[in-house]
């Protein structure tokens, strides 16, 4: 393992080009037409990565990676380790990762993938809508994935056919900006029927909590919630309060009020809400014109959900800590169905979403570096992307040392005993692309230090058939 401090200089084992995977019918943006993943032997340096990445073409999505992730891949996102290695020479692939040459990926695992990526990917379409935060780029990404996920599910059978359907272009052109809430109304309606096919082995009980606050406190601190029944008037079923927000009453120590809403028709919902752009600013809630966040304010995050106890249960279950969302949130309107999920389950889910993560920063780096600008003017954007460091450290901790609750300021200290740092949020173009670089290298590290411990993925929760009470004598082991 390469350390940020070591002497050596990691090595290109392998590397590809090839078309970049594209759904027919999609108007993709001409940028990347061809993809070339790149393998290191060891954890590349920022200098590493930015030399292939200078090197590059334009029309070339380069994605570098360490022999150790790919294999972690294997495991945990088996669709990406076979576009990986799909050119592989079928002796390094036996060597370097252990299969044979007819080798297919478990369904277990790909069930695992697919629920992580279900629960990982929905997420963002609501803020799109409600925050005005989309552009010709992203619709059409968000096309691309919930065929992409389509695809993985039906071959190998964890949805339903539609094949006469596919692909699934909304009945939109994608070029009217005026068409991209419909468009993106639509890809959300099938994320939702996704959800709800999904096989599932365990079953647990569920409970039902109810408002947990006072008026007085709705009054004084989340005065968003009349807001939200001004709005929604008799569609609104619930409001529940999570993140930082949820954990103290220090308006200080968080930014963002971050919300699952739940309601009886989405659509409707998502119209009624939309280009909205909601903060709370000296105790009023202030509609802004374009997506930002005013001195002092602190931003609305809304997430909505269909009034159906099922789905609820099931994101709930597909997150990636499901118990610590049990444990830090607060019902401040109407109800929530909520599960306890077994400890063992938590653990994999939570590996699961961090390696999903893993992918964002490298889908990150060639427009970073290229473009950094692109970053400029969005906080949100540059910390979701850098704080994946801490995403992951998080959940290898869970699987090493047994699930809890860390702090940032934990895992902060923790990193920095690693020669780690969160890079906060600046304005230059090259402090960006090094921020971006840096973070890479450093997510890279941790996952090889997960990789070496010698810890074994356990998924027997994808196919155990145990019905779970809540205080089953086995749930918090």
């Amino acid at each position: 393992m390469v350390y940020k401090n070591g002497t050596t200089m990691s090595e290109i084992i392998y590397a590809n080009k090839g078309d970049n995977i594209k759904i027919p019918g999609i108007p993709y943006e001409d940028r990347f037409r061809f993809a070339r993943p790149i393998i290191y032997d060891g954890v590349p340096s920022p200098e590493d990565l930015r030399t292939i990445l200078a090197h590059g073409t334009e029309d070339t999505l380069i994605t570098p990676w360490s022999l150790d992730v790919v294999r972690g891949f294997r495991d945990y996102v088996p669709s990406t380790f076979r576009m990986v290695t799909q050119a592989m020479d079928n002796l390094l692939v036996s060597q370097w990762f252990g299969i044979e040459e007819d080798w297919e990926p478990e369904e277990d695992r790909v069930l695992l993938q697919l629920q992580s990526e279900l629960d990982a990917k929905s997420a963002t379409i609501d803020a799109a809508i409600i925050n005005s935060r989309k552009d010709y780029g992203g619709i059409i990404n968000k096309a691309h994935l919930i065929n992409r996920i389509y695809r993985i599910g039906r071959i190998h059978g964890h949805l339903e056919d539609r094949d006469s359907e596919f692909p699934f272009l909304f009945g939109s052109t994608f070029d009217d900006p005026e068409t991209w809430d419909e468009t993106l109304i639509g890809i959300k309606k099938m994320f939702m029927e996704y959800f709800l096919e999904v096989p599932l082995a365990r079953w647990y009980a569920l409970k039902t909590r109810t408002q947990e606050i006072s008026q007085q406190e709705l009054d004084e601190r989340f005065v968003y919630v009349d807001w939200l029944k001004e709005k929604l008037g008799d569609n609104l079923a619930g409001v529940l309060l999570y993140g930082s927000a949820a954990r103290t009453d220090d308006p200080t120590k968080y930014s963002d009020y971050d919300n699952w809403v739940r309601v009886r028709d989405v659509p409707a919902a998502q119209r009624a809400l939309a280009g909205t752009c909601p903060v709370v600013i000296d105790g009023k809630v202030v509609e802004l014109e374009k997506d930002g966040h005013p001195e002092g304010s602190h931003h609305i995050g809304i997430h909505l959900f269909p009034e159906n106890d099922d789905y609820t249960c099931r994101f709930i279950r597909f997150l990636h800590d499901s118990r610590e969302f049990l444990l830090h949130t607060q019902v401040l309107y109407g109800e929530f169905p909520f599960i306890k999920v077994r400890q063992d389950e938590v653990v994999e889910r939570g590996v699961s979403h961090a390696y999903i993560k893993l992918k964002t920063i490298a889908g990150a780096l060639n427009w970073a570096y290229t473009l950094p600008e692109k970053l400029m003017g969005k906080p949100a954007l540059f910390e979701f992307i850098v704080k994946n460091t801490r995403f992951f450290f998080q959940h290898a901790l869970n699987a090493l040392e047994g699930p809890q609750l860390r702090t940032k300021q934990d895992l902060t200290e923790r990193l920095a005993e690693r020669d780690i740092v969160i890079p906060p949020y600046g304005e230059d173009p090259d402090y960006i692309r090094g921020a971006i670089l840096d973070s890479m290298e450093n997510v890279l590290r941790l996952q090889s230090e997960f990789l070496h411990s010698g810890r074994e993925p356990n998924f027997d929760f994808l196919h155990d058939t145990t019905e779970y009470s809540w205080n089953h004598p086995l749930i918090d082991q």
